[in-house]
């Protein structure tokens, strides 16, 4: 027929609906009227055309015919092929390969030489051919593969290796040797063992300082990773293991699409996985340690009411009430069981855990009990307080009988985030929990405290709620920061720990930086929100005193990072041996957390366990080579006046002070570690030498016959 052309043309279009006998509604739909001539029936095209450098196919709905590629890959469903060299456009923005859906088992061979007539159809943004026909021409020469590596995909998102990352390669063979697993396998409804992340890079990548890309202009900037992707190790029929993030691969296959995102689809992989657990070490003599872990949201299997948020000062109720969670009575003991597990045999069982995301008292005794029963030489104590949590989580303790309570104290349950148009919202949806108490074991007598916490999430950052997301974010870290102050500024020379779930990295996200304002570091031109410093002296995030590959407890789309961190007082700072995460869980594959037979994946975060010296007595001499305990630095002697070659600790410095003997004498000196952490008064009673020798404090010849004596082998 003639085509219709210019303004005012009629065109009348005759539907006829064929019922057979029925009754049903017809709706006509996707009718589509262009302009110009037809296209015709069939179009000739090579993939490259198919394909094209966007992102979707310009011959989407077309029927085509494309002559001579090459099968590349076989699919349950299809198969892959692939231009061959010759009529390749060599244009790096467009694809040579393309997936041809042919709704049943392949008939071809990989190397067959084929002509596909089919429709071009984006099936949720992958391009393939609906096969109509599959005609074998013979065979071909299967073109090498695209080498994937530290710098294919590009690592750099403002310099891509192409005009859209892993767009261009969509469909063609892909090669990666000695890849990185940097997320382990997901977990999805109809596929419990899913998809992994993947770097073609050698080693695993992490979360970095910043806004991601694109940012926001003069802040910091973090790139976001372009260089993760996907890999579906059984999407084309390889067996469908567990893969470890950590892990390490070889692997030839081709680039897909689905759920939107690029995958690798293997027929080739090896795979040399990472090894989980790996349990932190052991303790030494005279050490203590401190853990912390989430217990992602364990709750029993009970269903308890709803508890409303009163304050008992205001009797203001704040909505809506708190309302916990229900699990089956087998899904509840199966994760009592991995957490005994993973908290005895992982993290071996710390002094004292502090605990994120956790139900209740009730629920901390149950978990206490189980451990007890599965080593009866660790006996537990459970601390909570109900806080403000809407889901009902909380923050808590376990102690061991190791430790002596003093006090358990909530922190700020009732109070109102200060921020302008927040004021009737409360500040701490989970109160942080301070504990003070001493380590006993041994004969040790270890004053120390632990405010255990769990921030605001980064849920909510950027979009519509983030004003009061980064305003919380923020005002929570200076409450606790200024907590942090007053203990401090209570007690100087006090043993403090801040542990558990910051929800931050140990940098900025350039939003707020969380950590910074606990510990006392504060950079307001790196943050969108800032606080004002309130820490003196700063606290040190143990997290950087790590190797940099060893500094995450948590996984989010492929990325390692630490968002569990413990922060130290200067009190700690000569008495800290060693921080450790335990591994297993965050590197472990998401469905784990249904086998009662591993520890693996108990929580989706890795515990921490932070090694300390006890110093019972603060003098700087730990318990185990301390001779003498309760040394009280500066001391009581001299009696009368400090005399020339007498010594006696007059100040703080743990250095022994004399009187200048003016060139007379052998000018000797000494310190509370010569002496094995004896002050004068304490030599002078362990040599019985009576209350006189103290007038002018422990002669020279006493002082060096002690010395000698205490370091005798």
């Amino acid at each position: 027929s003639t085509p219709i052309a210019g303004e005012g043309s009629i065109l009348t279009v005759t539907l006829t609906a064929v019922m057979n006998g029925g009754s049903e509604a017809i709706a006509f739909q996707n009718l589509v009227v262009t302009e110009g001539n037809p296209p015709p029936a069939i179009l000739e095209l090579d993939i490259w055309e198919i394909q094209g450098s966007g992102a979707a196919s310009p011959f989407n709905g077309y029927q085509v015919l494309t002559n001579d590629d090459v099968v590349t890959a076989l699919a349950p469903n299809g198969f892959f092929m692939q231009s061959i060299e010759a009529r390749s456009d060599g244009d790096i923005d467009t694809s040579d390969g393309i997936f041809v859906f042919t709704d049943a088992a392949p008939t071809v061979a990989v190397g067959d030489l084929v002509d596909v007539n089919g429709e071009i159809r984006e099936f949720f943004g992958f391009t393939q051919i609906s096969a109509t026909s599959v005609t074998i021409d013979g065979a071909g020469s299967v073109p090498a593969a695209v080498v994937f590596d530290a710098t294919v995909p590009s690592p750099d998102p403002e310099t891509p290796s192409c005009a859209i990352e892993y767009e261009c390669y969509e469909g063609m063979l892909v090669e990666i040797t000695g890849g990185s697993v940097t997320g382990p396998n997901q977990r999805f409804g109809s596929d419990p063992i899913a998809e992994v992340y993947i770097t073609a890079a050698s080693e695993r990548t992490y979360r970095e300082p910043g806004i991601e890309f694109p940012g926001i202009a003069g802040l910091p900037e973090w790139d976001g990773n372009p260089e993760v992707f996907e890999l579906d190790a059984d999407k084309l029929g390889l067996a469908n293991d567990l893969i470890p993030a950590g892990s390490h691969f070889d692997a030839i296959g081709v680039i897909g699409f689905e759920f939107g995102g690029y995958e690798l689809w293997p027929f080739s992989l090896t795979v040399t996985p990472a090894i989980l657990p790996q349990a932190v070490r052991g303790v030494e003599a005279n050490e203590m340690t401190v853990g912390a872990l989430n217990l992602f949201r364990l709750f029993d299997d009970i269903d308890d009411p709803e508890v409303p948020r009163i304050d008992p000062n205001t009797d203001i109720e704040y909505e809506p009430p708190s309302n916990d969670s229900v699990v089956s009575t087998s899904e509840y003991q199966r994760r009592l069981t991995k957490f005994s597990a993973y908290i005895r045999t992982v993290l071996n069982a710390p002094d004292v855990l502090a605990v994120s995301e956790v139900e209740s008292q009730k629920v901390l005794q149950d978990l206490a009990d189980l451990i007890n029963l599965d080593d009866g030489s660790l006996v537990y104590t459970p601390y909570l307080e109900e806080g403000n949590d809407v889901g009902g989580i909380d923050v808590g303790f376990l102690v061991l009988d190791t430790v002596e309570m003093d006090a358990v104290t909530q922190l700020g349950r009732w109070e109102i985030l200060q921020v302008p148009g927040y004021e009737d919202s409360l500040l701490n949806d989970r109160p942080p929990l301070l504990f003070e108490g001493r380590q006993v074991a041994d004969g040790s007598d270890f004053p120390f405290a632990v405010i255990a916490i769990h921030s605001r999430s980064l849920g909510g950052i950027e979009g519509s709620e983030a004003d009061r997301v980064q305003a919380k974010r923020l005002a929570q870290a200076q409450f606790v920061a200024q907590q942090v102050q007053d203990l401090q500024t209570a007690n100087p020379d006090i043993n403090l720990v801040v542990a558990g779930d910051f929800n931050a990295f140990e940098f900025t996200d350039s939003y707020v930086d969380v950590t910074g304002q606990m510990k006392g570091e504060v950079v307001p031109e790196d943050n969108v929100l800032s606080g004002p410093d309130l820490v003196d002296p700063n606290l040190l995030d143990q997290v950087l005193m790590i190797d940099a590959g060893e500094r995450y407890s948590f996984n989010f789309r492929g990325n390692a990072q630490t968002l569990d961190h413990t922060l130290t007082s200067t009190g700690l700072d000569e008495l800290v041996r060693d921080f450790q995460f335990g591994r297993g869980n965050s590197d472990a594959a998401v469905d784990l957390i249904n086998d009662d037979s591993t520890p693996l994946r108990s929580s989706d975060h890795d515990g921490l366990v932070l090694f300390l010296a006890k110093d019972s007595d603060g003098d700087g001499v730990t318990d185990d080579a301390d001779y003498c305990p309760g040394t009280v630095i500066p001391e009581a002697a001299p009696t009368i006046e400090l005399g020339t070659n007498n010594f006696a600790l007059t100040d703080d410095d743990r250095i022994f002070d004399t009187k200048d003997p003016n060139g007379v004498g052998p000018e000797a000196s000494f310190d509370i570690f010569d002496t094995a952490g004896c002050s004068c008064e304490q030599i002078v009673v362990e040599q019985d030498l009576g209350k006189g020798h103290l007038k002018f404090g422990c002669s020279l010849g006493e002082m060096e016959e002690w010395v000698e004596w205490v370091n005798l082998p």
